[in-house]
């Protein structure tokens, strides 16, 4: 069962009787709400619960003062989905009643679902709006009721960071931020602006702030229009500026939270190797603050390496696109320790995406060989029997 509770993009957050009744409100509406006081909306709390929320209150802080409160949360993420109209894996989960159980196997649904955290690339648009960006080979929408599917297999957050985000133009990401809104899903590194494109979400897991930026490198050329001060678009980091001013928001978003991740779209497509780039940047958003980066856009998976002891994956690959087929995999990041010292466990998922479904790897002999594959990709990793990665040097 999910755990949490949500704060959007910076915003200010009451906190009601939060020792008693663990209130948290945000932009995006009231979630996990367990009452143990009655609040009169008129007058706030009742005198007796008001006396009950401060000894309450008292209590815990003179608690933590002495002990630490332990955290243990698992952060979960995948790579590339698109729930294109048309397409054959959209398509077969239309024939099966939009049962996403079909598309996705127990043990998958079981890891994204029980998350406390479960973070896609949104790789398409959500709209029946628009023309087709003029000079774009492929061009990818879906009817805005298909948001149930990510409803369905327990998406938490999305990036809309992506070189498809602007297929059919503005009105067709307008459309998109819209349909997510609707569905509770919040959304980074796109917006109306560039405000919004560039601005960090916020997650609170009960007292430890998690923060998400995202941004694209992709597309020298600029086919997908980056958000500016008065359009809407996409949170690009091409140049040296852009760059710089990535780094800026993740010290900022290092500033507000306990914990910070990044999500980027960089890389050559359908090629194990990383660039110049990635590597350079991956460490840069370490040095800024990340506790951990991760990539994607590459279409396939990539290898992993560790820097000043923090893990940067270089590409997630597709993990529900189009007709595809080939190795995939979910990437949790366990968390525990206390708020003021996180320890982070990554853990890989392994798993086959099969044109339209994602089969969970089991067997003993292809786990090893997925985990092998991985290694040799890699930059000094070792990935135990159970799928802990760990730094070879560690």
């Amino acid at each position: 069962m999910k755990n949490r509770v949500s704060f959007h993009r910076s915003a200010a957050v009451l906190i009601c009787a939060a020792a008693l009744a663990g209130v948290i409100t945000g932009c995006s509406g009231v979630r996990n709400i367990e009452q143990a006081a009655v609040v009169d909306s008129e007058y706030g709390l009742s005198t007796e619960a008001a006396q009950d929320a401060e000894m309450a209150s008292q209590t815990t802080e003179s608690t933590e003062a002495t002990e630490p409160v332990q955290i243990d949360y698992t952060l979960c993420f995948a790579g590339d989905v698109c729930v294109e109209d048309g397409g054959y894996n959209t398509e077969y989960w239309k024939s099966c009643g939009e049962d996403a159980s079909q598309c996705f196997d127990e043990t998958m649904m079981q890891h994204m679902q029980d998350a406390d955290v479960f973070f896609l690339n949104n790789e398409f648009q959500f709209t029946t709006r628009g023309t087709p960006t003029y000079g774009k080979e492929f061009t990818f929408r879906s009817d805005p009721e298909n948001v149930k599917l990510l409803k369905d297999i327990g998406t938490d957050i999305v990036s809309l960071a992506n070189n498809h985000s602007f297929d059919y133009g503005e009105e067709g990401l307008l459309d998109t931020l819209d349909t997510l809104k609707n569905a509770d899903i919040p959304y980074v590194g796109a917006g109306k602006d560039i405000d919004e494109a560039s601005s960090t979400y916020y997650y609170e897991l009960n007292g430890v702030k998690i923060a998400y930026v995202s941004s694209t490198r992709v597309e020298l050329y600029e086919l997908t229009r980056g958000a500016t001060e008065t359009q809407p678009g996409v949170f690009r980091t091409v140049d040296e500026e852009q760059v710089e001013f990535l780094y800026d928001k993740v010290r900022e978003a290092k500033e507000n939270a306990d914990y910070v991740i990044v999500y980027i779209h960089w890389g050559d497509e359908f090629v194990t190797y990383i660039d110049e780039f990635q590597s350079n940047t991956g460490n840069g958003l370490i040095d800024a603050g990340a506790d951990v980066v991760i990539g994607d856009h590459p279409h396939c998976l990539q290898g992993i390496s560790y820097y000043k002891d923090k893990p940067i994956l270089y590409s997630m690959g597709n993990y529900w696109f189009r007709a595809c087929t080939g190795d995939t995999m979910l990437a949790e990041l366990h968390l525990t320790g206390t708020r003021n010292n996180i320890d982070t466990e990554l853990k890989l998922v392994p798993a086959y995406l099969d044109g339209h479904r994602v089969t969970y790897i089991s067997g003993d002999y292809e786990q090893e060989a997925f985990y092998q594959r991985m290694i040799d990709m890699s930059y000094g990793i070792s990935i135990d029997e159970n799928g802990v990665v760990s730094s070879a040097e560690g």
